[in-house]
């Protein structure tokens, strides 16, 4: 198996709030917000221009935000702009009372990015108190995953002591940390999926559009956080996900769930059958950066594993569950 080599660690955030649902709401609005908020925590000349501050160079806003493009002609056009650094997951508003409890959420910084955490955090604190519950909201605990999944908890405050019990994780370890040797996956979707075709918002889940979409969100984040260029050749590996074979379908576009529409997209879950063995890489990197349109704030999320007992013969099982 080639392997697409990225490290990155993988946080819970645990939310202290008056009010599950109205957090779990205004959760989603936190793209158009996040950018600002962190520039205010660590900005020392609010009014200059980025570009021609003296500061840039080691300035964690720009380190993130500024998303320069590569200088390289080449890398240019295989990775275009950079995608952000960072991946947001939130929770489900459906499952969540109106009532006074703990929210958590998840966070995921990638490569270079990881220097930057207390900014990341402190620009998600202050959405939290001034934004998202009238300052009923804050951050209480904060954990690191490790390989099996085991929550590390890191002390919240503590600049140094979270530095300190960061676990870093890296594809490869995640890859040798399980045994994923099979024909047969399962992809479920945990949070909308936003993809575009031709100009227009795809409605129906695509395998091969999807993987594409994996080849150049991973490989992006790679060269301009992680300092790697993959080799690999993807015209190959798109012939090779275009002949995985969907055997079981339970997915669907929903209309703005919980009314709220920017989060219209394709949901359900599905079964496939085919040679995954050079594609794996990239399915699980997508397992923790997401993929799709607004990414980083939350869509694309999804889960990955492996099936052995769903599978009669390669004819595609319908499940209208979703309609």
């Amino acid at each position: 198996m080639n392997i697409v080599e990225c490290n990155f660690i993988d946080l819970e955030i645990q939310i202290l709030t008056n009010d599950r649902t109205q957090l779990a709401s205004r959760l989603p609005s936190l793209g158009g917000l996040f950018a600002d908020l962190c520039k205010g925590a660590v900005c020392l000349f609010p009014g200059r221009d980025c570009q021609s501050c003296s500061q840039s160079v080691s300035c964690d806003w720009h380190r993130i935000f500024g998303q320069a493009l590569a200088v390289d002609p080449e890398a240019l056009k295989r990775h275009q702009k950079p995608p952000l650094p960072f991946v947001f997951s939130f929770p489900i508003l459906e499952r969540l009372p109106a009532s006074p409890g703990v929210v958590s959420c998840g966070l995921v910084v990638i490569g270079c990015a990881i220097s930057s955490l207390d900014m990341l955090l402190d620009g998600f604190n202050r959405f939290l108190m001034y934004n998202a519950c009238k300052g009923h909201s804050k951050i209480t605990q904060l954990f690191s995953r490790d390989f099996q999944g085991t929550l590390v908890p890191l002390e919240f405050g503590n600049h140094s002591a979270v530095a300190e019990n960061l676990i870093v994780m890296s594809l490869g370890g995640i890859l040798e940390s399980r045994d994923w040797c099979s024909s047969n996956m399962q992809i479920k979707l945990l949070s909308p999926l936003k993809l575009r075709a031709d100009g227009h918002q795809v409605k129906q889940y695509e395998f091969g559009l999807f993987v594409r979409a994996l080849f150049r969100r991973v490989s992006s984040l790679i060269y301009y956080y992680d300092n790697s260029e993959s080799t690999l050749d993807f015209k190959r590996l798109s012939f090779q996900a275009d002949a995985v074979i969907l055997t079981k379908d339970a997915f669907c576009y929903e209309t703005c769930p919980a009314g709220i529409k920017k989060l219209s997209g394709i949901t359900g879950q599905g079964c496939f059958r085919g040679d995954f063995n050079e594609l794996l890489p990239f399915l699980v990197a997508g397992s923790y950066f997401h993929v799709g349109k607004s990414a980083a704030f939350g869509l694309g999320k999804y889960s990955l594993s492996v099936v052995s007992d769903w599978f009669s013969g390669s004819r595609i099982q319908k499940n209208n569950a979703c309609e």
